[in-house]
């Protein structure tokens, strides 16, 4: 396989990939039902900072970094279960009083 072959067919995937629907899609939506436009938005923009920070994170090295370290590899994904666990916690303690979206957005815009 040549570099230009190699590189059409990682532009291929690449592209199927990215305009695949996937969870990112998922969490916009499920902002845009529960809460309206306005969060919808800031999770849209949050996922694309989140995209922006890794692939920069990656560009100096931590993903190379984390491939290689056991250790470093361990913390991340003991600093992400925590992270986890403390989302799922905070939304069984304080669950959602009602899913009426107009009244919502209401309360969001006053």
């Amino acid at each position: 396989m040549t570099t230009l072959q190699a590189l059409l067919a990682f532009v291929a995937a690449a592209s199927l990939l990215t305009v695949t629907p996937g969870v990112d899609t998922a969490m916009v939506l499920r902002a845009a039902s529960a809460a309206g436009p306005r969060p919808a938005a800031f999770a849209a923009v949050g996922i694309g900072l989140g995209c922006l920070v890794w692939g920069a994170a990656v560009s100096v090295g931590l993903g190379a970094l984390l491939a290689t370290s056991k250790m470093a590899f361990t913390a991340v994904k003991w600093a992400g279960a925590v992270y986890l666990f403390y989302l799922g916690a905070r939304l069984v303690l304080h669950p959602r009083s009602t899913f009426d979206v107009r009244r919502r957005a209401a309360q969001l815009d006053s």
